[in-house]
């Protein structure tokens, strides 16, 4: 007999949620509450968490599952981080899914926003799509899809703008990626070009997982676009905050490397200089210094590995933010209308 059609799959991953286990629950809730156009299955993934919140959550939604949702689980033996923990998801994943969300366990989803994402896609044949996500407050914007820049740096479009002061929301436009606390993908797209047929790359961990496959999309000929909808709310880093700046420094120098851009050339000198940076801010900190320079030379051991699976990307072959003077003299927070895109 064959398996029954799956529309779409959610992998919902969680990790030591306990300190904020109430906004964990009200994710896991509305996550349960999706109104979709056909059968749905939630996989919730739990990255060795070790202060009892898993049990809480799996409890809780086996207790309020829909009869119309199916429930997987999968508790990893370690914490493999977002890439790891959304890979062994994906594996999860019904043979017959065609779409795949995936969500943080600080997000809190609106019911209609999957449904509205899958539709953009279907009819627009893009592989990747992420709508409007405000932060935890309501009111200010935490992505608007998301962009990478010619240095390397990336963000939510809008980030920390209210609506009033982003006046492209409201029309769909291509972005370099899609972001990653809620992000709908094509299952047989990331099949096609995704190392093994998945999302992310394992050893990547965190951070540098969004926007690599949003531009590895990209330079094989997908599209990746923002959806106008309202998709939810992020009560944002609540996992990840005590590790960020470390992860962040190790993923920018991975993606310095990966990614070719008109100051390739010198990515290396400007690298070095946003780790003199760092460490002259932190000089009387022994211990930051070093993990500053560790993560900084792992994103280059990082940067091997990932060329060795996936070769190396090229930023114009996606949306992107242009480095100015103008942009150096005075930095705003990019709008869709500051992307440039070469293609059609």
């Amino acid at each position: 007999m064959s398996a029954p059609s799956v529309e779409a799959s959610v992998i919902w991953l969680n990790y030591n949620s306990s300190n904020f286990l109430r906004i964990a629950l009200k994710s896991l809730e509305s996550v349960l509450s999706i109104d979709l156009n056909g059968s749905l299955e939630v996989i919730l993934v739990d990255n060795a968490s070790t202060d009892g919140s898993f049990k809480v959550l799996k409890e809780f939604a086996e207790r309020k599952k829909p009869s119309n949702v199916r429930l997987k689980t999968v508790e990893l033996r370690r914490n493999k981080g977002y890439s790891g923990g959304m890979n062994a998801g994906w594996d999860a994943i019904s043979p017959n899914s065609k779409y795949v969300a995936f969500l943080n366990n600080d997000l809190i989803v609106e019911p209609r926003s999957l449904s509205e994402l899958i539709d953009f896609m279907r009819s627009s044949g893009v592989s990747a799509a992420s709508g409007l996500v405000y932060y935890g407050d309501g009111r200010t914007i935490y992505s608007a899809g998301c962009f990478v820049t010619e240095l390397w740096g990336t963000s939510g479009i809008c980030m920390t703008l209210p609506e009033t002061e982003c006046s492209t929301l409201s029309r769909p436009h291509y972005v370099t990626y899609a972001d990653g606390s809620y992000m709908v993908v094509s299952v047989e797209a990331v099949r096609e070009v995704g190392y093994l047929g998945r999302p992310f790359i394992d050893e990547a961990f965190i951070f540098l997982d969004d926007y690599l496959l949003g531009l590895l999309l990209w330079n094989r000929g997908k599209r990746v676009a923002y959806f106008p909808v309202k998709a939810g709310y992020h009560f944002s880093h609540k996992t990840i905050k005590p590790v960020i700046f470390n992860y962040s420094i190790r993923a920018g120098a991975a993606l310095s490397r990966i990614l070719r851009t008109r100051f390739s050339r010198i990515s290396h000198l400007y690298m070095s200089g946003i780790l003199l940076f760092h460490i002259f801010l932190n000089a009387f900190n022994r211990k930051m210094v070093y993990e500053i320079i560790r993560n900084f030379f792992d994103g280059y051991r990082l940067d091997e590995s990932v060329r060795e699976k996936i070769g190396t990307l090229s930023l114009y072959r996606a949306p992107f933010i242009r480095i100015t003077p103008a942009k150096f003299r005075k930095p705003a927070i990019p709008t869709h209308s500051d992307l440039v895109y070469y293609g059609e």
